[in-house]
């Protein structure tokens, strides 16, 4: 692995991203058209980005960069901090519940809130489980309601390609309720 000033600017700029709530830590494309092309295709090539698209309910779906799990571990191996602290905290706003949720709503929000913090799951709550436990119509009315998205993940890495993530909106309501810190 070969990597320049140029490469670790990308990263650093794309790793800047990870803790967005609104982009659900994905370097949005759009963010990324300032970087060369050939550099964000050399870094997915050898597997320290990662390419995702987060579909939502109102068809304005997000595609972007995030960085993989193995680049993380190869920077922390080597010494190199790509971390950017820059960012504040997104503000919180007061929100309240919705009025069409119920237990297992709920519970299908809970566990993707769990899901999403496996590190084994890249951050998503994997499709196929999830369906496994809950009826589709729950993930319709959450994504038709803005509480949750659907995302697919492309990279050498990833193992769990679809799932879901949390809106802001769902994790503020989360947090106001007191199911998360």
């Amino acid at each position: 692995m070969i990597l320049n000033e140029k490469h670790i600017q990308v990263l650093k700029h794309i790793n800047s991203y990870s803790n967005i709530k609104r982009y659900h830590g994905l370097l949005p494309k759009r963010e990324a058209a300032t970087h060369e092309p050939d550099i964000i295709d050399y870094l997915c090539d050898i597997g320290l980005i990662e390419v995702g698209e987060i579909c939502t309910s109102c068809g304005n779906n997000l595609s972007g960069y995030r960085i993989s799990g193995r680049a993380a571990a190869e920077f922390e191996k080597y010494g190199i901090d790509i971390k950017n602290s820059d960012w504040e905290k997104l503000c919180e706003v007061d929100f309240e519940i919705d009025t069409c949720l119920d237990k297992e709503h709920i519970r299908a929000l809970m566990d993707i809130y769990h899901f999403s913090r496996i590190n084994q799951f890249c951050g998503i709550a994997p499709r196929r489980m999830m369906e496994q436990h809950y009826k589709s119509d729950v993930f319709c009315v959450l994504q038709d309601i803005g509480f949750v998205n659907r995302i697919s993940l492309k990279g050498p890495s990833v193992s769990y390609r679809n799932g879901y993530v949390l809106s802001t909106k769902a994790s503020r309501m989360l947090q106001q309720i007191g199911y998360v810190r």
